[in-house]
């Protein structure tokens, strides 16, 4: 009789047990599981930023960020052609940091050889842009010339049809927007010359030229002038 009595009790403990991982198995799967996923979908393109659930879209994780360099010419001591107390490098800088901040408006990475008054060396911009591995390189100059008389905005580049590309895009930009243009030449200059990627070097007007001395330094055309710039790159680029 006691070991009937024992044997009874051990079947009962080992019923009571399997109903107790049954039950645990069972809360796992239908409340726990539930209160996780609930709200919250997974897969491959499911990511948590921190401030909540969000999907990924692979259209725009695809989208690519272009670095433009822009070089404002001379620079320090290096001031640059002058008339009546305008100096190319002064002209050169606004224009650039006008430019640069229409481009980041965009979403370019933009790179300057020079943020403020000093000198750079040629070999020094031509660095900057090839170490950045940029996608484009624009430098931007004043003109003069001897015959006052003269204006107008003219590109450069250097061996080479994208340079050439570059360059009449951001003089068909200047001239929709009403800026009187001149031609695209072909010239050795070393910042265009010793660049890796597409390169310009763009002339934005004569300081010899009274009128035009007077508008480049004008906040309004040196605007427009910095919208031809982006306008220009952006259409080089394919994001226009």
């Amino acid at each position: 009789m006691a070991y009937a009595l024992r044997a009874f009790i051990a079947l009962l403990a080992v019923l009571l047990a399997a109903l107790l991982i049954c039950g645990i198995l069972y809360v796992r799967e239908h409340i726990f599981s539930k209160s996780d996923d609930e709200g919250q979908p997974k897969g491959e393109n499911f990511t948590d930023t921190g401030g909540g659930a969000a999907w990924s879209d692979p259209a725009t994780e695809a989208i690519e960020v272009y670095t433009v360099v822009l070089d404002a010419g001379h620079g320090g001591v290096q001031s640059g052609c002058a008339f009546d107390g305008v100096l190319e490098k002064d002209i050169t800088l606004a224009v650039t940091l006008l430019a640069a901040e229409k481009l980041r408006a965009e979403g370019v990475t933009v790179i300057l050889t020079r943020k403020d008054d000093t000198d750079v060396s040629l070999d020094r911009r031509c660095r900057i842009a090839n170490d950045a591995s940029a996608d484009l390189f624009v430098s931007v100059h004043c003109n003069s010339y001897e015959d006052s008389s003269i204006s107008g905005f003219e590109g450069y580049y250097h061996n080479g049809t994208k340079g050439q590309r570059l360059a009449e895009y951001i003089l068909a930009a200047a001239d929709a927007l009403g800026v009187k243009t001149r031609n695209v030449k072909d010239e050795n200059f070393q910042v265009i010359r010793d660049t890796t990627m597409p390169a310009a070097l763009m002339e934005i007007g004569f300081l010899s030229n009274p009128a035009e001395r007077a508008r480049l330094q004008s906040a309004d055309y040196q605007d427009t002038i910095a919208q031809a710039v982006m306008n220009g790159a952006l259409d080089m680029l394919g994001t226009r």
